[in-house]
């Protein structure tokens, strides 16, 4: 009697380990997967899933879109945080980023990625973001959870155009990181040379988080004619709870402008919150680039997460004003 109540004891103990480090696995390494009931990936491999942690109570669903060259695995980081609170998540890979491109023969990866780079449009981007809102859309209703937009620079932008411009679309929450949604003259000084879409400038982002070693002006071309778009369609869709994150310094955002916007607009359910990178970050990287603590300092970082989850799960916005400079 005694020998079966040790071995019960031990085996009880042992599926304590397995489960303490199964949950502590699962919270750290983020995971993509397509669960029965979840759209798979498309063929080029454009959406991933990421799952939530293990015994966490689902609490939304996020469609997460990067920024103009970026690595979309650049936004795990973002995405492991959210995982860990209960958010699942859908990662899109625009066109020309990540696996989202067309294989060809005699070509290397890196060489058929810019191939595919060079043939974007915004209609084709747009289509995409479409599409994983509905694959999105589906696994929030089939839950019963909240639906969230997280959207980085050119993501943010096509993700707020595509909410004024379909009528089908909206999202319950939104949370943008340097959104591209009012630019400086910089980036406008590239027009005249929209008629060379072939032409690939070099990327001055650093090379862990460029998806390409430069940017086609194709890709230039599809982020202004989304602009053009979001600009004739702005509409009160727009002011859902949504939190803004910015750095006054931005080189290709103008944060003066966005402020006039969501002032102008009545967006009295917005709210932006001042990036201030840490002491060495904000001399080594863009003030633009700030989707992880690589680029913004863990302070800064820390003080981002505790925002995002309080806007995404909290109370969030309701009733508030929009921030004034």
């Amino acid at each position: 009697m005694r020998k079966r109540w040790i071995i019960l004891g031990a085996c009880l103990l042992i599926g304590l380990v397995l489960v303490f480090v199964y949950q502590r696995f699962n919270s750290a390494v983020p995971r993509f997967h397509d669960s029965p009931g979840i759209a798979a990936d498309s063929e080029r491999g454009s959406a991933r899933w990421y799952r939530k942690s293990a015994f966490t109570r689902l609490r939304g669903v996020a469609l997460i879109v990067h920024g103009l060259n970026l690595k979309p695995e650049r936004m795990e980081f973002l995405i492991e945080r959210l995982n860990r609170a209960g958010i699942e998540a859908l990662n899109l890979s625009l066109y020309g980023h990540g696996d989202n491109y067309l294989q060809a023969e005699g070509r290397s990866r890196e060489e058929a990625r810019l191939d595919s780079f060079r043939t974007v449009t915004y209609r084709l981007w747009s289509d995409e973001v479409y599409g994983a809102y509905q694959k999105a859309r589906r696994r929030a209703r089939q839950k019963r959870v909240p639906l969230f937009l997280i959207g980085y620079s050119l993501g943010g932008l096509l993700g707020c155009e595509l909410q004024v411009s379909r009528p089908d679309v909206s999202f319950d929450r939104v949370a943008l990181f340097s959104p591209a949604l009012k630019i400086t003259l910089k980036p406008y000084l590239l027009k005249v040379l929209m008629p060379f879409p072939d032409l690939v400038l070099d990327s001055l982002s650093p090379e862990a988080y460029r998806a390409n070693a430069g940017t086609p002006m194709a890709g230039y071309k599809a982020l202004f004619e989304a602009l053009t778009l979001f600009e004739e369609n702005r509409n009160t869709k727009l002011n859902v709870p949504t939190v803004v994150f910015l750095d006054r310094e931005d080189e290709f955002i103008s944060y003066d402008d966005l402020v006039q916007m969501i002032a102008a607009d009545h967006l009295d359910r917005w709210r932006i919150v001042d990036v201030q990178k840490d002491p060495p970050e904000a001399a080594l990287y863009a003030h633009h680039l700030l989707i992880d603590e690589t680029v913004v300092g863990r302070v800064m970082w820390s003080k981002m997460q505790a925002a995002l989850l309080s806007h995404l799960l909290g109370d969030g916005l309701r009733g508030s004003r929009s921030r004034k400079k």
